[in-house]
């Protein structure tokens, strides 16, 4: 069925989010919706089985406004059915999105397209900024659960550098809940550093521990949870995040010279740090959109968008 003025939709369902939205005939974001899934205070996550039952309540209300509202002129859904674009990666809350998405394209006439989490992140993240797609790009994606460096090229997707450990994500979660902030902890830790980043304070705790293959968090978080007593939080969060960016930056520099690419794109939760912003301004690092680096579902519907598109041509 041809439709003259066709809109993509996109779904994702990660693991602290349910989120949908659409994109026009021009590749224009026109809709965004996103719910975090509720976790209880004091815990620090949420299993797969009690995150999957959440976004089966929540995806009928964020998915159905969008499904009216432009019904008659949906050409293709996409949805993210695994973490990473590589064979093995599996987590269960992608089934809600996938299943949701197919059944919905059947009963409409619409296209399904399937993609990853991860490819979903680099067209979110690079979505309006400068970054030119046709040459290489080191895209750092970083979140709660992922302290990932990929190389990509073309439509190929390298991992080249990560954690030995632990997320930065992971690790402002946990110390932020054992200082009291709600989970997810980053936005409060980031604020607190804001905060304290003109106070001239010495940073007490050692640079973050590197290997040939990744970041080693652990030292540093044993480190700020030992010393939880000794500071206050304000000044935790501060030492935190200019551990992490100041790793962040010298991980970023190493593989620009490695693999002889210029840009880097950092996308996930954590590129929402204004912190973390400011403190690689010098470097030229492209951030995406703050609301395109968190989970949603806007990479899914630019996906859609660039699969049919390209297709027609």
């Amino acid at each position: 069925m041809q439709i003259s003025d066709p809109v993509y939709i996109g779904i994702d369902t990660s693991n602290y989010t349910t989120s949908a939205a659409a994109a026009d005939s021009d590749g224009i974001i026109v809709a965004s919706e996103r719910k975090l899934l509720e976790v209880k205070q004091g815990e620090k996550g949420l299993r797969q089985s009690d995150a999957l039952f959440q976004h089966w309540k929540v995806l009928p209300l964020i998915l159905s406004p969008l499904l009216e509202k432009y019904r008659g002129r949906i050409a293709g859904i996409c949805a993210a059915s695994r973490p990473r674009p590589v064979e093995g990666s599996y987590m269960p809350v992608f089934t809600a999105g996938t299943n949701t998405g197919k059944t919905v394209a059947a009963a409409i006439g619409a296209e399904y397209i399937e993609t990853s989490h991860q490819e979903a992140h680099f067209h979110a993240a690079s979505y309006g900024t400068a970054i030119d797609s046709d040459e290489p790009v080191i895209m750092a994606h970083l979140s709660g659960g992922t302290l990932e460096f990929i190389l990509r090229k073309g439509d190929g997707y390298e991992l080249v550098f990560g954690t030995d450990d632990i997320s930065y994500g992971q690790l402002l979660d946990r110390l932020g809940t054992d200082l009291g902030y709600p989970f997810p902890a980053g936005r409060y830790i980031d604020e607190a550093a804001l905060r304290m980043a003109s106070e001239g304070l010495k940073c007490p705790f050692k640079r973050v521990f590197m290997s040939e293959s990744g970041i080693n968090l652990s030292g540093l978080e044993t480190s700020l949870r030992t010393a939880e007593n000794s500071f206050s939080a304000d000044e935790l969060s501060y030492f935190t995040m200019f551990r992490i960016s100041e790793s962040f930056v010298t991980a970023a520099e190493r593989l620009k010279d490695k693999y002889n690419v210029s840009q880097v794109l950092v996308s996930g939760g954590v590129a929402c740090s204004q912190f973390l912003r400011e403190y690689c301004a010098p470097y030229g690092y492209v951030f995406g959109q703050k609301e395109y680096c968190s989970d949603n579902a806007a990479g899914e519907a630019l996906i859609a968008y660039k699969h049919l598109c390209r297709r027609s041509l």
